[in-house]
């Protein structure tokens, strides 16, 4: 956590794409540290933001610590940074999943000013039910957090300022940037449509009104149709949870997956990694899974993974058999044409 904060501090010194994602102007001179995305005390499913109000004008390096881990000192004092950000960090942090105790110290020069402190829950991919009570949800788009904003963006925007208008145009660009500079891009993201997922009248703000499979199913008709033809579903597909496996906004992975498909499916599937896989070769080798091309006509050229064989949202044979076939051996057909 500590080396990617200050990774993307000295890219912001130095001008780079990695710019925090607001510019605020500075409000009445406070000397206490204010956290203000995400609350104290709150759990955020995404590591995205960590916006800090610093008060007091006099601050000149903050350290940042998260579960004993500190950065180095963020020189936020100079002039550059003052006129541009004023009395606010925002980084983005790298929280541990669970519990992460998150510590702020100012300093003036060599002289501690305060500190700070807060607890944050992090739970990727998890449900409320599954997070500790004393943990509360909490938005960045709410009205005590959004008027420090006010003065630099617009935080009242019209359904045509997030809809269809390109870059630095657009309403929700101007911070939310990051989400879709990635490789492969999610349509409504390419296309500057956030209020077809984000509703301009979601509680809190612009929060979906259906989550997940629900969602998705708008615009993957086919995909849908294609699901309830099969006869066994693959976990997260059978939980409603497209978003374990695919970004909904972009990623640098084909079908916006998280990680490269056998990495992906090895986060869950470890078993499988750790011995020889489908059959055992004369020279007591696994049969290849990787590194080399997918000669099925169904491969079309593609590197060999875990989807040359199994699809990875369910089928019509177990162990979801791109074949649907529960004969082991037509799968092998498909290469070994013999």
């Amino acid at each position: 956590m500590p080396y990617r904060i200050s990774l993307l501090f000295k890219r912001l010194l130095a001008g780079g794409a990695l710019l925090p994602l607001l510019l605020l102007l500075a409000s009445p001179v406070s000397a206490a540290v204010t956290l203000i995305y995400p609350e104290p005390s709150s759990f955020v499913t995404q590591s995205r933001h960590l916006i800090l109000k610093l008060g007091s004008p006099e601050i000149t390096t903050v350290v940042v610590t998260v579960n004993g881990v500190a950065t180095d000192p963020l020189p936020v004092g100079t002039t550059e940074y003052r006129r541009a950000f004023r009395d606010f960090l925002i980084l983005q942090p790298l929280w541990d999943k669970g519990r992460n105790l998150l510590l702020v110290d100012t300093f003036v020069e060599e002289k501690k000013l305060e500190s700070f402190k807060a607890e944050i829950y992090y739970a990727p991919d998890s449900t409320e039910s599954n997070i500790p009570k004393e943990f509360r949800s909490t938005s960045l788009h709410r009205p005590e957090a959004e008027k420090d904003c006010t003065p630099c963006h617009n935080m009242k925007p019209t359904e045509k300022q997030v809809s269809d208008v390109p870059d630095k145009d657009n309403a929700c660009y101007s911070c939310h940037k990051r989400m879709g500079n990635q490789k492969y891009v999610h349509g409504p993201v390419g296309t500057y449509n956030c209020t077809f997922c984000h509703p301009l009248s979601g509680k809190p703000k612009y929060t979906v009104v259906k989550r997940e499979t629900k969602l998705c199913f708008d615009c993957h008709v086919e995909k849908q149709k294609q699901l309830k033809g099969f006869k066994f579903l693959h976990g997260p597909v059978a939980a409603d949870m497209c978003e374990v496996c695919h970004d909904p906004h972009s990623s640098e992975y084909p079908a916006q997956l998280h990680l490269p498909v056998n990495k992906l499916c090895l986060s869950c599937h470890e078993q499988v990694g750790r011995g020889i896989h489908v059959i055992a070769l004369g020279d007591g080798t696994s049969h290849p899974v990787s590194d080399k091309t997918d000669p099925s006509d169904r491969g079309k050229g593609r590197d060999l993974s875990c989807v040359s064989c199994h699809d990875p949202h369910g089928g019509k044979a177990r162990y979801y058999l791109v074949t649907g076939d529960e004969n082991k051996m037509a799968l092998c057909q498909m290469c070994h044409k013999k």
